[in-house]
């Protein structure tokens, strides 16, 4: 008898796929006994699992398996719903904090096209809105003088004035000059912090 492939997606290419159903709760939870946790996080020692479903029953609540690799199992009397709940929060709080920390970095030469150099500085201001760190980078290249290099990337940097550098100042590495900025928060550089002090 073969499978289909609507068979709630659990077949893929000749492998059953484990759906993850979260943990066990209530009559799922199979094994004989538990070490049980109140609702409000009392330890009830080792019970039997019939008694402990009764237990949550009469609570009005659910008995959720929380710690499925001890043995008895550790279960706990709970609101299943708010429990998943709190849970997906958590995970979406987290995917957003990753992805507020992923950095962006936008490079420019002291030869480039206004128009590009426009365009860089409008795209780099858009994601420090958005919450991402942005590395700006001025590289130089052959004999480019480095004076020059030093005064575009100035010239650059007035656009950003109204966000915070991570660096004190902008650090020269080889043929490369760059400053890290972010959203938020006090600017380290040193040109920004004065007006700050006197703004305070």
């Amino acid at each position: 008898m073969g499978y289909s492939e609507n068979n709630n997606s659990n077949y893929n290419k000749g492998q059953f796929v484990k759906k993850d159903l979260g943990p066990r709760k209530n009559e799922w939870i199979r094994v004989p006994e538990v070490q049980l946790i109140g609702a409000e996080g009392e330890n009830l020692g080792v019970v039997e699992t019939p008694k402990a479903m009764i237990l949550a029953q009469e609570a009005g609540l659910d008995l959720v398996e929380v710690g499925a690799t001890a043995k008895p199992p550790v279960c706990k009397i709970m609101d299943f719903s708010k429990f998943v709940y709190q849970q997906n929060k958590k995970k979406k709080a987290t995917l957003v904090s990753s992805k507020m920390k992923e950095q962006k970095e936008f490079r420019f030469t002291p030869v480039m096209d206004i128009g590009d150099t426009s365009h860089r500085i409008k795209r780099a201001q858009e994601f420090l809105s958005k919450g991402h760190p942005v590395k700006l980078t001025m590289v130089k290249k052959g004999r480019q003088s480095k004076e020059i290099a030093q005064s575009v990337f100035a010239e650059i940097l007035t656009n950003f004035a109204d966000y915070s550098s991570i660096e004190a100042e902008p650090k020269m590495e080889n043929n490369r000059i760059s400053i890290t900025y972010r959203q938020n928060g006090k600017t380290k550089n040193k040109q920004n912090s004065e007006e700050e002090n006197q703004a305070i």
